[in-house]
């Protein structure tokens, strides 16, 4: 299933919505490539090379793989989200989780309501370092600058990897609105708290905090190389706002940062965690062709297709559980409909619904590659 089209170009021309040879192949792979090479978790999250050698053996298992998605280095290698993430993170062997399974990130507070509405008077960096202060306690400032710089090379070395594998990269940059990085950092209990409480002051400080944070994703993208940018979506959506608060507290901001993105060039790529089906109208809003959104399971992707068709590239959307409990037949009938409903005309990139799980059943990885092997094709 390698096609006419060089990978690239399939992924550019189906986000575009224009004719391509076949759907794209871009599931969201880290630590099943692991599982898959028999080799463990712990193993798999401290060892760069090893990680990029597990990626290659499972490319080398199903050549329709043909889109990188960039997670290793950015959720995936373990002394990068140790040093450079801003929540505490627990790695296999830590705090009694076993050698082999999924690491864990802590939900704490991080930041005071008083820290946040400093932000006005002292900026968003001070509040970041007090946040990371939090997390690693004997870290400073260089030791946040000098982790952020080899994030950067070892995302271009994944990137080269996937190269040499023949596939396209999915994004150069990964970011999000600072509603998220607030909900985050001073917890969802606590800033859903602050919505309530805090008003106008809170939308002040988000504008403040999206406009510098658009310039840095700008700038990281065009690094890279890469014009496409991963906006992570995990905890302001409808499924915890109503309407009245996800219209006054979150659309404005991500509608103002996703036509920021696409003034300069580059494509964001919604990654829409819970159920965003009350409000996925909305992205009409947004111009055609230009940005992407991926669901994990929860939101209904074959409405999503009817209201969006002809307008945005969807993407998604094999359930997690479905790999890791179902069977075969399960899963080659949900990707037939996938491709058969989604993929209707163009404008789709096949995934599955948020991570790939690690303990995902080997034959039903097996029958989600075999099966969009056989159907995936538009010539």
């Amino acid at each position: 299933m390698h096609g006419k089209m060089p990978p690239t170009e399939r992924l550019e021309a189906t986000i575009a919505l224009r004719p391509v040879d076949r759907i794209v192949c871009a599931p969201f792979i880290n630590g099943y490539a692991a599982s898959y090479a028999h080799i463990s978790q712990i193993q798999f999250l401290n060892d760069f090379d090893l990680g990029l050698h597990c990626l290659d053996r499972l490319k080398a298992a199903y050549p329709g793989w043909d889109c990188n998605r960039g997670s290793y280095s950015f959720l995936g290698y373990g002394p990068l989200l140790k040093n450079r993430w801003f929540q505490k993170v627990v790695l296999p062997g830590e705090g009694g989780l076993a050698e082999d399974t999924q690491y864990q990130i802590l939900e704490e507070e991080l930041a005071t309501q008083e820290e946040l509405l400093s932000i006005r008077k002292k900026g968003f960096t001070r509040y970041m370092m007090a946040v990371t202060k939090r997390v690693r306690p004997k870290a400073g400032l260089i030791h946040y600058l000098l982790w952020e710089r080899r994030y950067r090379k070892f995302f271009l070395r994944e990137r080269e990897a996937a190269r040499h594998r023949g596939q396209s990269q999915y994004y150069g940059a990964a970011s999000g609105i600072a509603f998220e990085m607030f909900s985050m950092t001073r917890s969802l209990e606590k800033f859903t708290q602050d919505v309530f409480r805090l008003g106008e002051d809170l939308l002040e400080i988000l504008d403040i905090v999206d406009g510098t944070g658009l310039q840095a994703t700008i700038d990281q993208c065009r690094e890279s190389g890469n014009p496409r940018v991963f906006v992570s979506l995990t905890r302001c959506g409808p499924a915890f706002l109503s309407p009245k608060y996800f219209d006054r507290f979150v659309w404005p901001g991500l509608k103002k940062m996703a036509l920021g993105l696409i003034d300069a060039g580059l494509t964001p790529i919604f990654h829409l965690d819970t159920n965003w089906d009350r409000v996925m109208e909305k992205f009409l809003e947004l111009p055609k062709g230009k940005s992407i959104i991926e669901t994990d399971g929860d939101t209904d992707l074959f409405r999503a297709k009817e209201i969006l068709k002809d307008h945005t590239c969807l993407a998604g959307d094999l359930p997690a559980a479905m790999l890791a409990v179902g069977s075969p037949s399960e899963v080659e009938t949900y990707c037939r409909r996938l491709i058969d409903e989604v993929g209707k005309g163009g404008g789709f990139i096949f995934s599955t619904g948020c991570m790939m799980p690690i303990n995902a059943r080997h034959e039903n990885v097996k029958a989600m590659f075999d099966t969009l092997a056989k159907f995936g094709r538009y010539d």
